[in-house]
Parts: C-alpha cells; structure tokens; sequence
C-alpha cells in the first residue's frame, strides 16, 4: 500500500494543508465530497476567526476525517526546542483522550 504524506492513497482526492498561524501545522485528507465540503466549511471558519492546531485535531475527530499533525519528534527538534516537543507531546495526549470520550459518546 502506498502514503502520500501520510495518507493512504487508495481512494486520496485531495490534502488540505493549514500552516499559517499555527504552532503545529495540519494535513487534512480527503476521500469523498463529503469530506471535501466539510473541510471547506472548516477552512471559511478559519478565515473569519482564530484556531488553534488542537481545535482542527479536534473539529477533525468530531468528522470523522483522517488528519496529520506535521510536527516530527525528533531529537534535534527535541534539543532545539524542548517546550515546543513538550507541547506537542501534551496535545497529542488531549487529542487521543478527545477521541476516546467521543468513542465513548458514540457507544
């Protein structure tokens, strides 16, 4: 099975990249039009106001739509920078607790 960028290629309309503005830049995959419509919805509501890389994680989850943060933890990162890994490394936790309580709704 071949990636692009992470994402699984089967089936791979289009990668939505959000960078400006945010501390962890975010890929956005999608598959369907569905998906698509969704993330343009997502990306009017960037325009008009401020979000942050954790609240495109979670507006993801919400939608069920396949996402990457693009920040690699990586040792120079680590050394050069360790309050930004320390950040990622807590986002990644609230994010995976986000995705488990709304497993847990949809139950």
């Amino acid at each position: 099975m071949t990636y692009i960028a992470g994402f699984k290629e089967p089936g791979l309309k289009g990668i939505h990249f959000f960078i400006k503005g945010l501390k962890f830049p975010v890929a956005i995959a999608h598959y369907t039009p569905k998906e698509a419509y969704e993330i343009s919805l997502l990306e009017s509501n960037l325009r008009k106001g401020r979000m942050t890389s954790e609240e495109i994680c979670q507006w993801c989850i919400s939608h069920q739509i396949n996402y990457k943060v693009l920040y690699p933890i990586r040792f120079r990162n680590v050394l050069r920078n360790p309050r930004k890994a320390v950040e990622y490394l807590n986002m990644k936790v609230r994010l995976k607790n986000y995705q488990d309580n709304r497993l847990e709704e949809i139950s």
